[in-house]
């Protein structure tokens, strides 16, 4: 069972539990959800009604104001709909609410607050549509918990689960609650002109990744800004064919591949990785592949070419067999790993940074690292002189 918590405030009444609906002359429903107008109505049944009624051939429309969701939505029937985002989605507080009533993601032991999957989904916030997960809540509460790593319950701001021939674009997703998205058994999908913004008010935001992708493949990353103390872009287990062009990372661990590698005797891969033009600035590390929990597999095929980055504050490449996290229950042994990374190229990285080393390298005995290239790499320090470490 988990643990209840009395953080925040209770949903009173539920009065927003209608959509609007109307028809236009080629037979297609617009359902435009109405708002309660207050943190004490749950607009989420107004948000399921509107999905019930237009969501299969029609459009969902969010009007320029905020919505309160005040508990769980679970949408995965959707089918050739235009989802357009005017005002903003602000999540509860309610935490006890959330840690016994978050969805399972289907992986580790995730959870999510939206679950959102389909075919042909056009979701459009035009730069100003917003998903606010209030997260300073939950920042404030798991610094006061013993496992601050991956806390069962906590949920990921939104999932989306078997999304498939979509697009995602010009969406804020601000002060997620754990993971900013997860991205799990979908395809061929484009997030195109994205912001996340994880910073805390009153404390730092942990374990805020920008976007996770797992056993999904054919994914594009386009025009992201993301603003995180995690990874920007995380690709787990069975990820393939990912692309992240013309993107900006600021103080988090930039790309990661991983965690990986973590279930004992488990075949994972990662595969055709590619990333152009994009800048990283403030970050841990650029690009941190790791694996080491007995599990079989490989990560390979990556290029990042094109690169920018300003105040790196460690390695810019950094390969390691085992990280673990500071606050993350048990031990990890990091010594026989027979996850394996390959054919890596590093072609053209350019700009500042604190950090001597320009690549770190902590590859398995059992699994090696193989064909590991950097090429065209100019990384000084304020004063000028190049980094020229390599460990």
């Amino acid at each position: 069972m988990r643990r209840p918590w009395a953080l925040g405030m209770l949903s009173g009444l539920l009065t927003a539990v209608i959509s609007q609906e109307t028809v236009d002359s080629a037979g297609r429903r617009t359902c435009t959800v109405e708002a309660g107008g207050t943190n004490t109505t749950d607009d989420a049944p107004a948000i399921l009604d509107a999905f019930e009624k237009c969501g299969r051939r029609g459009r969902v429309v969010f009007e320029p104001t905020t919505y309160h969701v005040n508990s769980v939505l679970n949408v995965t029937w959707l089918e050739d709909v235009e989802v357009d985002i005017q005002g903003t989605l602000l999540w509860g507080t309610n935490i006890s609410y959330w840690l016994e009533n978050s969805l399972d993601v289907g992986y580790q032991n995730q959870s999510t607050a939206f679950v959102l999957g389909g075919n042909n989904v056009r979701i459009n916030g035009h730069g100003k549509g917003t998903f606010d997960g209030n997260g300073d809540y939950w920042y404030a509460w798991i610094r006061q918990q013993a496992n601050t790593s991956n806390y069962p319950g906590r949920p990921h701001q939104i999932t989306f689960n078997g999304l498939t021939n979509s697009v995602v674009r010009g969406v804020n997703f601000l002060r997620s609650q754990m993971w900013t998205m997860s991205i799990i058994y979908s395809h061929n999908v484009v997030f195109d002109t994205i912001l996340v913004n994880n910073t805390g008010n009153s404390y730092q935001s942990a374990n805020t990744d920008g976007a996770d992708t797992i056993r999904s493949s054919n994914m594009t990353f386009n025009k992201w800004s993301v603003y995180s103390g995690d990874d920007s872009i995380s690709l787990k287990a069975n990820s393939t064919d990912i692309t992240i062009t013309n993107s900006n990372f600021y103080n988090g661990l930039g790309i990661a591949l991983g965690s990986i590698g973590q279930y004992n005797d488990q075949y994972e891969t990662i595969e055709r990785l590619n990333v152009y033009f994009k800048t990283w600035t403030d970050d841990q590390n650029g690009y941190p592949p790791n694996g080491g929990g007995g599990g079989l597999g490989f990560a390979s095929d990556m290029t990042f070419a094109n690169l920018t980055v300003k105040n790196m504050r460690g390695a810019a490449v950094a390969i390691s067999q085992c990280t673990r996290f500071s606050g993350a229950p048990g031990v990890g042994n990091c010594t026989n790993s027979r996850f394996q990374i390959r054919d890596v190229t590093v072609d053209g990285m350019a700009g500042s940074t604190k950090s001597s080393r320009v690549a770190s390298l902590q590859c398995s005995a059992v699994a090696p690292c193989a064909n590991i290239g950097l090429f065209d790499v100019d990384l000084r320090f304020a004063n000028g002189t190049a980094a020229s470490s390599y460990l």
